[in-house]
């Protein structure tokens, strides 16, 4: 009986020892697979970099559903994680810059860079005198150079380091629009109404060599430093344009294209071949 007892315990102590020996062992092999895992702090990024990826294969499809959608999607990592902003914007004003001919009978990309607009100017509105909006974001620069923008709707935005030289902006409608820092139009065409009325300009505004095709008006438009309109033509001076204080239209008959020329001067404006060469 006696022996029979040791037996027995000798068989649930190897028991155990069996048991204690696998669980050791899945221990070890558990440490090794912790240890080949990806660190926390590197998945997110690497989440990032997919979501980024495939954003930027949805943006460059060829079905017109999946880019309109990418916009949506872009627009709700923006409200979600503010530092992501900047890289919204960014890849929408890429888009913007994309060629597009206008006018254009490609309803499907019209609706979609609309869309892409739309989705700039909603989080850059922000009405004077109002409490600051909870959609909008604050974004260090807009690059919309060579961006072809159809009817924009950038009227009580606030604008920060913009750059829309050699872009094409049809009917633009900039009222009450608070440009913050030094703001790039030149080379920009004009077409349809344009409308600045109320606009302020703090910094530099250049409009250097710009053509303006439709009727224009910067009635009311603030200007805390000088404006550069050197150059810049106007294709119908006889339409009820409104131009910034210290220049006006120059044409040799009323259907003409006129250049913008300073008020204080009485000469004829120099001969276009003589004009230095803007860069920027």
């Amino acid at each position: 009986m006696v022996m029979v007892g040791v037996h027995v315990i000798g068989a649930l102590a190897g028991v155990a020892l069996g048991i204690g020996a696998v669980y050791l062992v899945r221990m070890i092999i558990e440490g090794v697979r912790r240890d080949r895992r990806i660190p926390p702090e590197e998945v997110v990024p690497g989440l990032q970099r997919d979501d980024w990826e495939r954003l930027e294969a949805m943006m460059d499809s060829e079905d017109a559903a999946e880019r309109l959608e990418s916009f949506a999607v872009l627009e709700r990592y923006g409200r979600e994680d503010a530092d992501a902003r900047e890289d919204v914007v960014a890849m929408t004003c890429a888009y913007l810059r994309k060629p597009f001919p206008h006018p254009s009978e490609d309803d499907e990309e019209l609706e979609i860079r609309r869309a892409a607009q739309g989705l700039l100017t909603r989080h850059f509105r922000w009405p004077a005198g109002e409490a600051r909006p909870f959609e909008f974001w604050e974004i260090e620069e807009l690059n919309l150079k060579d961006a072809v923008l159809v009817e924009p709707d950038f009227a009580d935005t606030v604008l920060e380091d913009v750059n829309l030289q050699d872009s094409l902006i049809v009917r633009g409608d900039f009222r009450r629009t608070r440009f913050l820092s030094y703001v790039n139009f030149d080379r920009a065409c004009f077409t349809g109404d344009t409308d600045f009325r109320g606009a302020s300009f703090p910094a530099h505004a250049t409009f250097a060599a710009a053509m303006f095709s439709g009727t224009t008006t910067f009635a009311d438009a603030e200007f805390d430093q000088d404006a550069d309109f050197t150059g810049a033509r106007v294709e119908h001076p006889d339409a009820a344009h409104s131009w910034p204080s210290g220049w006006r239209a120059w044409a040799t008959s009323p259907v003409a294209q006129a250049r913008l020329i300073p008020v204080t001067s009485d000469a004829r404006p120099p001969d276009p071949g003589q004009n230095q060469e803007v860069t920027g």
